[in-house]
């Protein structure tokens, strides 16, 4: 009985010795799988600026830049069915309607476990545009201050659709609560103009989080 009760116990103690490390595991695979669907949502954003020659404006008939990706996310039906370039958002087409509502991982984050829609009933999304970048169609040759220097997007905790026009601006370095934050631990990851990804402490000088949203402020960039 007792070298049951001593094996019982060192079994006890092991798998409390494990959980942190099981629990630090699965917050890496997590922010992996985050930070592998925002590079997918930089790339095809690059790609519609190659088609265009700009990036999506925000609000261009009513809809989100996420409304503008699906033909380089391999969802040219939906692109179709949307036609955001010539038909305005309107929740009353029911065709529309159905499309908006659709769940799109690529633009989730899995450590994010709220529900995948909106009370709305439309997608969610945790990738929200700078407004410096999204405000107006923007061509990457006017971000003076270097694509590597200046957020594109970001994770986001707000309430946010895909398709529905939203931006943030980078005033307040990531937090849940501000426009950029996340729940992973001590940051947020955002996606840069050039489409590379990068985990963001919410510790960053407040000066120098809203130096990286901006596109032409000139300003030195340091160590972030």
């Amino acid at each position: 009985m007792v070298e049951l009760l001593v094996v019982v116990a060192i079994i006890g103690l092991l798998v409390g010795l494990s959980m942190p490390a099981i629990h630090s595991f699965r917050e890496a695979a997590r922010r992996t799988q985050c930070q592998n669907n925002l590079r997918q949502l930089g790339t095809a954003l690059q790609n519609h600026h190659s088609q265009f020659g700009y990036l999506p404006k925000v609000g261009e008939n009513d809809w989100g830049y996420g409304a503008f990706l699906p033909p380089h996310l391999e969802q040219s039906g939906l692109f179709g069915t949307l036609s955001p370039l010539t038909v305005k958002r309107d929740s009353h087409l029911e065709k529309q309607k159905t499309s908006i509502e659709l769940v799109l991982p690529v633009f989730l984050c899995p450590a994010f476990k709220r529900e995948d829609k909106l009370a709305s009933g439309e997608g969610r999304s945790n990738g929200l545009g700078n407004q410096e970048i999204f405000n107006r169609r923007t061509d990457l040759t006017d971000v003076y201050d270097g694509e590597s220097n200046t957020i594109m997007l970001g994770e986001t905790t707000t309430d946010h659709a895909w398709a529905k026009p939203k931006t943030g601006t980078c005033s307040t370095p990531p937090a849940e609560g501000a426009d950029f934050g996340s729940k992973h631990t001590g940051g947020a990851n955002f996606v840069m103009c050039d489409a590379a990804v990068k985990f963001i402490p919410s510790h960053i000088n407040a000066a120098t989080f809203t130096a990286l949203g901006t596109i032409a402020g000139r300003e030195a960039i340091g160590e972030f």
